[in-house]
């Protein structure tokens, strides 16, 4: 079915013409994947029905984006099954996107102890709710909820780093894997508040 060379399936992404779909689990997703790619883990039962559901009655051509032969092709079979079109399937993973000359998204881990250490050069972006920021918030923390943030993304400096941090670092690893894509220099703070306050760092409380 790999009908199509990713520098041509590429293209088409950016074009806005097909769907690259990266079914890696999350955590691998966060950390790097194809500029212009969206996470939609594998599962075995009735993933592709599942990815159908998602796309609302469109049928757009579909890529494959995972890391070794096996996911790839159960995953290509699953949307076959579903009767959706499949003409580009890649199973090297990041590092052969790389090699192909293809842009990947990267965001990398920080410590609590390691933002704390360097807090005067990050914008600290707590994507957590409002409820949630009673327990306090690291000090000079802009507070956006992830719902809100495609809408409030110009608000952030693309010029300046940012630190991504919610209550565990699940979240955030989510909106930082985002805001790579938007061209952010971005970091997820692993462990999130409940690390950052367990460490006994600064708080600020309203």
């Amino acid at each position: 079915m790999e009908s199509m060379t990713a520098q041509d399936f590429m293209e088409q992404v950016q074009q806005g013409t097909v769907i690259l779909l990266d079914v890696n689990p999350p955590h691998t997703y966060s950390k790097a994947h194809p500029v212009g790619s969206y996470n939609f883990p594998f599962h075995q039962r009735q993933w592709g029905h599942d990815v159908k559901r998602a796309l609302q009655g469109q049928n757009p051509p579909i890529g494959i984006f995972a890391e070794n032969t096996v996911i790839a092709e159960a995953a290509k079979n699953s949307l076959l099954g579903a009767g959706l079109n499949v003409p580009f399937v890649f199973d090297q993973g990041v590092k052969g996107w790389e090699a192909a000359g293809l842009p990947v998204a990267r965001v990398h881990d920080l410590t609590v102890d390691e933002l704390a250490q360097n807090l005067e050069n990050y914008i600290v972006v707590d994507v957590r709710e409002p409820y949630e920021l009673r327990s306090g918030t690291i000090p000079g923390a802009i507070s956006i909820p992830m719902g809100q943030l495609e809408q409030r993304v110009a608000e952030l400096d693309k010029s300046r780093a940012h630190a991504i941090v919610c209550a565990s670092g699940s979240r955030s690893a989510s909106v930082a894997a985002w805001l790579s894509q938007q061209g952010f220099n971005v970091a997820n703070v692993v462990g999130g508040m409940s690390l950052w306050i367990g460490a006994r760092h600064p708080v600020q409380r309203a």
